[in-house]
């Protein structure tokens, strides 16, 4: 019997699966994926599969958990908002008017 998973999307709420919410789905599936390549490589250098196994399967908990740990603190956009936050300068001070004189001109 085939499991189905569901995803509920209300008008205008972002893409939700399982607690996982926007860009996060995409960063917990590429965490997957990279580790399953982790896994092959050093299963092809000849590293003992089990120390692989170990290594691997750490990792991709620390991944996937990071991206439930961003999702819920962060949300859909607030991770964007933040880094371009940092961005910003805190405070845009001018001595003088002749930059907005010049503007007008």
């Amino acid at each position: 019997m085939p499991t189905t998973y569901t995803m509920h999307r209300r008008v205008n709420a972002p893409v939700e699966f399982k607690g996982l919410k926007g860009q996060y789905i995409l960063f917990a599936g590429g965490t997957v994926v990279a580790d399953l390549f982790l896994f092959a490589l050093l299963y092809i250098i000849g590293l003992n599969h089990w120390i692989c196994l170990v290594l691997c399967t750490g990792l991709g908990a620390v991944g996937i958990g990071g991206s439930y740990y961003f999702s819920r603190q962060y949300g859909v956009h607030g991770w964007r908002k933040r880094s371009v936050a940092r961005k910003t300068p805190k405070v845009l001070r001018s001595n003088t008017r002749r930059i907005f004189i010049q503007l007008k001109k």
